[in-house]
Protein backbone atom coordinates (compact mmCIF):
# COMPACT_ATOMS: atom_id res chain seq x y z
CA UNK A 1 0.00 0.00 0.00
CA UNK A 2 1.57 3.35 -1.05
CA UNK A 3 1.50 6.13 1.41
CA UNK A 4 -1.32 8.08 0.07
CA UNK A 5 -3.30 4.72 -0.07
CA UNK A 6 -2.53 3.92 3.19
CA UNK A 7 -3.76 7.55 5.08
CA UNK A 8 -6.32 7.95 2.55
CA UNK A 9 -7.89 4.34 4.01
CA UNK A 10 -7.66 5.10 7.44
CA UNK A 11 -9.25 8.31 7.62
CA UNK A 12 -11.79 6.45 5.71
CA UNK A 13 -12.19 3.39 8.04
CA UNK A 14 -12.12 6.62 10.81
CA UNK A 15 -14.77 7.95 9.55
CA UNK A 16 -16.39 4.71 8.82
CA UNK A 17 -16.07 3.85 12.19
CA UNK A 18 -17.94 7.13 13.48
CA UNK A 19 -14.79 8.38 15.36
CA UNK A 20 -13.05 11.38 16.02
CA UNK A 21 -9.90 12.29 15.90
CA UNK A 22 -8.81 12.68 19.65
CA UNK A 23 -11.34 9.19 20.15
CA UNK A 24 -9.07 7.48 17.57
CA UNK A 25 -5.91 9.06 19.32
CA UNK A 26 -7.29 7.82 22.59
CA UNK A 27 -7.52 4.05 21.17
CA UNK A 28 -3.84 4.55 19.19
CA UNK A 29 -2.31 5.26 22.38
CA UNK A 30 -3.66 2.42 24.68
CA UNK A 31 -2.23 -0.14 21.95
CA UNK A 32 0.95 1.71 22.61
CA UNK A 33 1.26 4.64 19.77
CA UNK A 34 3.87 7.61 20.47
CA UNK A 35 2.06 10.02 17.87
CA UNK A 36 0.12 13.23 19.83
CA UNK A 37 -3.49 13.95 17.78
CA UNK A 38 -2.07 16.71 16.10
CA UNK A 39 0.80 13.98 14.56
CA UNK A 40 -2.34 12.01 13.96
CA UNK A 41 -4.80 14.23 12.32
CA UNK A 42 -1.71 15.56 9.87
CA UNK A 43 -1.31 11.85 8.81
CA UNK A 44 -5.29 10.86 8.14
CA UNK A 45 -4.90 14.58 6.08
CA UNK A 46 -1.56 13.36 4.20
CA UNK A 47 -0.05 16.42 5.64
CA UNK A 48 2.39 14.64 7.18
CA UNK A 49 4.05 10.95 7.18
CA UNK A 50 4.07 7.96 10.03
CA UNK A 51 6.30 5.95 10.74
CA UNK A 52 5.48 1.91 9.35
CA UNK A 53 5.47 0.89 13.27
CA UNK A 54 3.03 3.82 14.04
CA UNK A 55 0.89 3.30 10.87
CA UNK A 56 0.59 -0.41 11.99
CA UNK A 57 -0.89 0.48 15.70
CA UNK A 58 -3.00 3.18 13.71
CA UNK A 59 -4.51 0.32 11.80
CA UNK A 60 -5.13 -1.86 14.37
CA UNK A 61 -6.46 1.08 16.62
CA UNK A 62 -8.97 1.86 13.67
CA UNK A 63 -9.96 -2.51 12.92
CA UNK A 64 -10.69 -3.03 16.88
CA UNK A 65 -12.92 -0.12 16.25
CA UNK A 66 -14.96 -1.41 13.59
CA UNK A 67 -15.01 -4.97 14.88
CA UNK A 68 -16.21 -2.87 17.70
CA UNK A 69 -18.87 -1.16 15.39
CA UNK A 70 -19.81 -4.43 13.83
CA UNK A 71 -20.66 -6.32 17.29
CA UNK A 72 -22.69 -3.82 18.06
CA UNK A 73 -25.42 -3.87 15.26
CA UNK A 74 -25.64 -8.09 15.38
CA UNK A 75 -28.55 -10.16 15.46
CA UNK A 76 -27.93 -12.37 18.76
CA UNK A 77 -29.33 -15.82 18.46
CA UNK A 78 -31.48 -17.16 21.17
CA UNK A 79 -29.60 -19.93 22.94
CA UNK A 80 -32.56 -21.66 24.06
CA UNK A 81 -33.41 -22.71 20.73
CA UNK A 82 -29.76 -23.79 20.30
CA UNK A 83 -29.30 -25.20 23.51
CA UNK A 84 -32.56 -28.14 23.15
CA UNK A 85 -31.34 -28.11 19.41
CA UNK A 86 -27.73 -29.24 20.61
CA UNK A 87 -29.36 -31.16 23.82
CA UNK A 88 -31.39 -33.05 21.64
CA UNK A 89 -28.70 -34.07 18.68
CA UNK A 90 -26.35 -35.15 21.41
CA UNK A 91 -29.15 -37.49 23.13
CA UNK A 92 -29.50 -39.35 19.59
CA UNK A 93 -25.77 -39.50 19.34
CA UNK A 94 -24.81 -41.17 22.69
CA UNK A 95 -27.95 -42.99 22.05
CA UNK A 96 -26.32 -44.26 18.78
CA UNK A 97 -22.92 -44.95 20.22
CA UNK A 98 -24.74 -47.07 22.36
CA UNK A 99 -26.56 -49.23 20.17
CA UNK A 100 -29.71 -48.04 21.40
CA UNK A 101 -32.48 -47.42 19.04
CA UNK A 102 -33.41 -43.40 19.80
CA UNK A 103 -36.76 -43.38 22.23
CA UNK A 104 -39.77 -42.35 20.25
CA UNK A 105 -41.15 -39.01 21.43
CA UNK A 106 -44.93 -39.51 21.84
CA UNK A 107 -45.17 -35.69 22.34
CA UNK A 108 -43.76 -33.04 20.79
CA UNK A 109 -44.19 -30.55 23.49
CA UNK A 110 -42.66 -32.84 26.13
CA UNK A 111 -38.45 -32.83 26.57
CA UNK A 112 -36.59 -35.95 25.00
CA UNK A 113 -36.87 -39.11 27.56
CA UNK A 114 -40.07 -38.16 29.06
CA UNK A 115 -43.29 -39.64 27.81
CA UNK A 116 -47.27 -38.79 28.49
Amino acid sequence: MTGDEGYRRMAAARTHAGLTVQDLWLRYVALGGTGDAFDLDGYLQGLIPLETFQQAVLAQALNEALEDQYRAVRVEVPTSALGELADERLRHLVEELLGNPPMPRSDPELPPGVSS
